[in-house]
């Protein structure tokens, strides 16, 4: 069973690629969310950045559901250095967005929503970002230190 999911998956890599076949993800963003937390991270991660980087997608991205406490403790010095660029790199681009402050204080009331999670100014996650800023991987170190200016 696992061995067809990451099959699935990587065939949504690709069709993700592009913006052709992106908006057919959109309900299945927060089952991909819940995916990442249990397992084959990095597949997921290559859908999730390939989303992210679509303008069109961000509002469902952001506003998808997801497990706070589980998402966020993926930001990790014991995480893959692999998982956790990908990780950076799709808030990076979730980051990019920019919301009216209208939608901002909406998103806000949406308390497991990935804004929320990981965009809020008051989110755990910046906190744990802060301790990923010495991280061995020079990488990783600028991806944080990137996303915290």
């Amino acid at each position: 069973l696992e061995y067809l999911q990451l099959a699935a998956l990587r065939l949504l890599t690709n069709l993700t690629v592009t913006d052709n076949h992106q908006h057919l993800m959109k309900p299945s963003i927060t089952l991909l969310l819940s995916l990442l937390v249990v397992s084959s991270e990095i597949q997921v991660l290559k859908v999730l950045v390939n989303l992210s980087s679509n303008p069109d997608i961000m509002d469902d991205l952001v506003q998808a559901q997801v497990a706070p406490a589980s998402l966020v403790l993926l930001f990790d010095s014991c995480t893959s250095a692999d998982v956790l660029l990908r990780l950076l790199t799709f808030v990076v681009n979730l980051q990019a967005w920019r919301p009216s402050a209208q939608v901002a204080e909406a998103l806000r009331k949406q308390q497991d929503s990935l804004y929320c999670v990981l965009l809020d100014s008051s989110s755990q996650f910046h906190g744990r970002l802060r301790l990923l800023l010495s991280h061995p991987d020079r990488e990783i170190s600028a991806q944080v230190a990137r996303l915290l200016t």
